[in-house]
């Protein structure tokens, strides 16, 4: 691995809120740190989350201008790996831990930031009606709440979703509403059997509303190879020694969810009709769309059984529904079915999780596909269980003063069961 350090702050810069006693009038100064002041920086990116999360531990030894902070300051901060990818953000303090002044100049303080989208968006609750006449799009509301609710000046990139709704949002708040649209979007575009469920999240390029289906068919950016000797590397390559896969399958847990064997019964208040929604894991796995798609199911799954070969319900649920309120067209035509459809998609999408570190450029994106490549340290041959294609689902970098480089660690997903 090159141990260079791949870390130069490039400009870092806090909004200080200044009153002059002469005009009596207040202002704002613009405080410049360097990397003198940097102890430590933290920076992670989750595909769960609405927005990124920065955390910096500064130091100030001449003016002691980190004891008047008090939250909500404007900051901006600019850094390079040293391979041409730069890092740049503008965000807000929202919390302030750790500070301590010395003889009221020495200071120091733990900055954690946030996008100002997100106090925007904590501040507003909106009770109105979306979707008038024949229901919209849920990627556009998506669009109409983050430019004109949140007025973001960030980019919003989304894949076209099938589902159309109208609906009232009642006192959400704009990330709520999103997340509420989520469980319920169908992807447009692309072949094959289809699932709701989107993601919605921020990284550097801006936000994303993005289909499961659509995430799982990228095809991969590079290779992940574990216990592989590093100077055989191509330049798009990844080479780590540790590599820690973790999951968890609680049949019982999925029992009680419906996980693998449900039924819903359903009764619309638009005509009285009555329908009774099957749903059995065997079925669906086969055709959802996959990182792996030859994935398949335990043989002992079979036990919870199929549409041909029958099979009980573990879990009976029941839903009074008024497709009067949506628009005709994919959603309502099969709406119970999809809706179990999204809390299966969304559990088998982070069915699987696996960690590792590195050091070297910081160009991995949130939501790529990359394909792991897993060598046994011993005899050097392939495990075809471990390796496959996965999602990367968090970033989480770190810089420390004393260390002078940045470590990143990622977590990846994959929809495999075992």
């Amino acid at each position: 691995m090159n141990k260079e350090s791949n870390f130069e702050l490039l400009n870092l810069n806090i909004g200080m809120s200044m009153y002059d006693p002469e005009t009596d009038q207040t202002g704002m100064m613009v405080q410049p740190f360097t990397s003198n002041n940097l102890l430590e920086l933290h920076y992670i990116e989750d595909i769960t989350k609405s927005n990124v999360l920065l955390i910096l531990k500064l130091n100030d030894s001449s003016t002691g201008i980190l004891g008047n902070l008090e939250g909500m300051e404007p900051i901006d901060i600019k850094w390079t790996d040293g391979s041409g990818n730069v890092i740049t953000y503008d965000m807000i303090i929202y919390d302030i831990k750790d500070r301590m002044v010395v003889d009221g100049k020495k200071s120091q303080a733990t900055l954690y930031c946030v996008s100002v989208d997100a106090a925007r968006n904590a501040a507003k609750k909106i009770s109105r009606r979306f979707g008038k006449g024949g229901g919209e799009q849920t990627h556009e509301i998506v669009k109409e709440l983050m430019q004109k609710e949140i007025k973001t000046d960030k980019t919003i990139e989304t894949d076209e979703s099938a589902t159309k709704l109208s609906f009232v949002s009642p006192y959400w708040d704009p990330y709520t509403i999103i997340s509420w649209l989520a469980w319920r979007s169908i992807l447009q575009s692309g072949s094959g059997k289809k699932s709701a469920g989107f993601l919605f999240y921020e990284d550097r390029k801006g936000y994303h509303f993005k289909a499961m289906d659509s995430l799982v068919e990228q095809p991969k950016v590079r290779d992940i190879k574990v216990n592989f000797n590093a100077d055989e590397l191509d330049e798009d390559e990844i080479a780590v020694d540790g590599f820690t896969v973790s999951g968890s399958s609680d049949i019982f847990r999925g029992l009680n969810l419906g996980s693998y064997a449900s039924t819903t019964f359903t009764l619309d208040m638009k005509d009285f009709k009555y329908t009774e929604t099957p749903f059995f894991i065997n079925d669906f796995y086969p055709k959802m769309k996959k990182l792996n798609p030859m994935s398949e199911l335990p043989e002992f799954y079979k036990r919870f059984g199929g549409e041909e070969i029958g099979g009980s319900p573990t879990r009976i649920m029941s839903k009074v529904i008024d497709s009067a309120m949506y628009t005709e067209g994919t959603y309502t035509q099969e709406l119970t079915r999809q809706l179990s459809q999204s809390m299966i998609r969304n559990q088998l999408f982070f069915n699987q999780s696996a960690t590792f570190q590195y050091e070297g450029k910081q160009d991995l994106g949130l939501g790529e596909v990359v394909r792991v490549l897993k060598f046994d340290a011993r005899s050097g041959m392939p495990e075809p269980d471990i390796s496959g294609r996965y999602i990367v689902g968090k970033i989480y970098r770190q810089f420390l003063t004393e260390r002078d480089t940045m470590s990143t660690q990622v977590t990846l997903y994959r929809d495999s069961i075992g």
